[in-house]
């Protein structure tokens, strides 16, 4: 075995600059691409059936949970370690191999009674099909988490763009053209996963070793096993009411829930997951620093309020629009279900963040716990509300998503001793404004169909008047925004006057 090689512990700079600065990459990056899923998902609700739609999704249910039990935790370890030896590194990489070739044999061998379960027998070749993801993602796990340990958020952002538009897009939006229905979107995942896998790779590999270390082995599952047991939880909660609904009511209901739940995710993963994958590294070097890891809850969950609720008054208002025009007619369905869901986007975007606070200060087995009663609520919720159809799963799962928030915050509180006042008193400051924007979009969406203005006409100027108001406000009165929209505002304009200099220059 190679000797030990330390790698750097962590960023020194001021978490106001650096951290919102390695955000905005993500922050652009993650819109980029979830504008390109908004695209993609436009074209492909025209070409296919929701039933398709449904079966994809019920496999994808049984590809994550494999997925989270093959991981052990290796990434997390190995981005949170104070120091990180090759012997971790060559470690890490073997274990995931062999569990990616582990986690996909079971998968293989288990897809019949899987789609018993589903009551679903056409799923059968679809999660035997996809059981070859686990081996590709297995390969670049480790890359991946040594490219979020190093901050390399720029190159992240620019590979996962690049990999969905000619992977997943091109892929699933040629061969559904070409009339290969449900497996359009298979062959576009696992292409779409092995062009980022290679990127992974390729950008890491100066650092990457093969060999194994059972001392190296032994201390990351101490800490990656309870991530292991977060990360399982957390994939019980967003998959349970997939579960619920493709068993009971059926492939077709999942194909509507599924696909206003994919809308819904693109503003909770655009602040959320970026926000967190910036996050966890960063705080994970500063864990001893209660003062840091006070600020950055603080800042990280006013910035989501600031975004994510009036962001949620124009997708509630907006929503018969955004379904009908995106995805077309045959999917009104799906218009109640994204409003009851997404009507509680910040609680959904902001409990990542509390989720990345416990991990980073090492409280892993109480973040998984919180997981697991979070997924607790989710299945009794879902299934309670399933007799009433997709709005009575909806309304379940949302209550859920508010009480687990809620939780997580009395958690952080009470084990790590960080405050949340302040993150509250933001909340409520931007709920106020989210109902005032809420109020004024509906009076304008009234007025405009009493005049004769629908579709799409009507969805571009709620768009544009809620972005030009909010644009506006932001850049011209920041102070409305509170520190948060000061901080954010200056390093925008810091990042633009940078590009218009080396523009200037070239």
């Amino acid at each position: 075995m190679t000797a030990p090689k330390d790698k750097p512990e962590g960023p020194s700079k001021p978490l106001t600059g650096s951290t919102i600065g390695h955000f905005l990459w993500m922050f652009g990056g993650g819109g980029a691409e979830s504008i390109l899923k908004i695209v993609v998902l436009l074209v492909l609700a025209r070409l296919l059936m929701p039933v398709e739609f449904g079966l994809v999704g019920a496999a994808l249910t049984v590809v994550a949970l494999a997925e989270v039990a093959g991981r052990i935790g290796v990434a997390p370890s190995i981005i949170q370690a104070k120091i990180l030896t090759r012997d971790h590194i060559a470690t890490g990489m073997t274990t995931t191999l062999m569990m990616g070739v582990l986690m996909a044999a079971l998968v293989f061998g288990l897809s019949e009674l899987i789609a018993r379960l589903y009551r679903m027998p056409d799923l059968t070749p679809f999660i035997q099909t996809f059981a070859l993801l686990f081996i590709i993602k297995g390969a670049g796990m480790v890359s991946e988490a040594l490219m979020q340990r190093a901050l390399r958020f720029r190159e992240i952002a620019l590979m996962r763009v690049f990999s969905y538009l000619f992977g997943y897009a091109a892929v699933a939006v040629t061969l559904s053209v070409l009339g290969f229905g449900a497996w359009s979107l298979v062959l576009g995942q696992l292409v779409q996963q092995t062009l980022i896998t290679c990127f992974y790779l390729y950008s890491a590999r100066d650092d990457l070793a093969i060999g194994f270390r059972w001392s190296s082995f032994t201390s990351m599952i101490e800490f990656g096993f309870g991530i292991t047991l977060t990360q399982i939880g957390n994939y019980l909660a967003q998959n349970a009411d997939y579960f619920i609904i493709g068993r009971w009511l059926g492939p077709e209901a999942l194909g509507y829930y599924s696909r206003a739940y994919l809308l819904l995710r693109q503003g909770a993963q655009l602040v959320g997951k970026m926000g967190d994958q910036v996050l966890f590294p960063t705080l994970a070097s500063i864990q001893d620093d209660k003062p840091r890891l006070q600020r950055a809850l603080n800042r990280a969950l006013s910035l989501v309020a600031m975004t994510q609720i009036p962001l949620t008054a124009l997708l509630v208002v907006a929503a018969p629009e955004i379904i009908l025009v995106l995805m077309g007619p045959q999917w009104g369905p799906a218009i109640l279900p994204f409003q009851i869901l997404v009507a509680v986007l910040f609680f959904r975007t902001a409990y990542q963040f509390v989720g990345a606070i416990l991990r980073a200060a090492g409280r892993v087995y109480i973040a998984a716990l919180w997981q697991w009663s979070y997924a607790a609520m989710v299945v009794v919720g879902s299934y309670l509300g399933q007799p009433l159809g997709l709005w009575g799963v909806a309304v379940g799962v949302s209550v859920a998503t508010v009480i687990c928030h809620l939780m997580g915050l009395l958690l952080v509180r009470h084990f790590i001793g960080l405050g949340t006042g302040a993150s509250f008193s933001r909340m409520l400051h931007y709920s106020v404004l989210g109902m005032m924007i809420g109020a004024a979009l509906f009076a304008a969406k009234a007025w405009l169909l009493s005049v004769g203005v629908g579709g799409a006409l009507l969805l571009v100027t709620l768009v544009a008047g809620f972005v030009a108001t909010y644009a506006g406000f932001f850049f011209a009165t920041p102070r409305i925004f509170g520190e948060e929209g000061t901080v954010l505002s200056e390093q925008v304009v810091k990042r633009l006057f940078k590009r218009s200099r080396r523009s200037d220059k070239s």
